[in-house]
């Protein structure tokens, strides 16, 4: 419906457990697995919290309660007919402890499960390079314009 929109704003939350952060695994017909935080397009009228809230409950079955922001990125996406600009904001999040890893009501298109992962396992499988930040505690606010190609 917006997809003429030349920057989206998108919201993401950072789940933890302990080490480990609440993924979304996503694969593309044929390709590899990736991994990506939680979170979507915020759409007009809607506050960043509403999105973040609404996302989780459609991808990961549960509605998070939200703290801090944690990072704000520039995410550079190429796609067919040029390139996607997205503002993405972070929050801090948690689940309760009884949450188990699940697809919510309306998962995105690509996604196959969700999970808990060792950022600092994942590397690469993470888009955009989240794991950067989210295993160094000093990462700052601002993670500047990441670039993100989907497998």
């Amino acid at each position: 419906m917006f997809e003429d929109t030349p920057i989206r704003p998108t919201v993401r939350v950072v789940i933890r457990k302990g080490p480990l952060v609440l993924v979304q695994v996503k694969s593309r017909e044929g390709g590899p697995r990736y991994l990506t935080l939680p979170g979507g397009r915020q759409e007009p009228g809607e506050s960043m919290a509403d999105c973040a809230r609404r996302e989780c409950l459609e991808e990961i079955g549960v509605i998070p309660v939200l703290g801090d922001v944690l990072h704000v990125a520039d995410v550079f996406r190429t796609r067919e007919g040029g390139l996607r600009q997205l503002s993405e904001v972070l929050f801090a999040a948690t689940v309760p402890d009884s949450y188990v890893p699940r697809l919510g009501s309306h998962p995105d298109k690509r996604q196959v499960a969700t999970d808990w992962v060792d950022p600092a396992a994942c590397g690469a499988d993470f888009l955009p390079r989240y794991d950067l930040a989210l295993i160094d505690p000093d990462a700052p606010v601002y993670l500047g314009a990441l670039r993100c190609e989907t497998p």
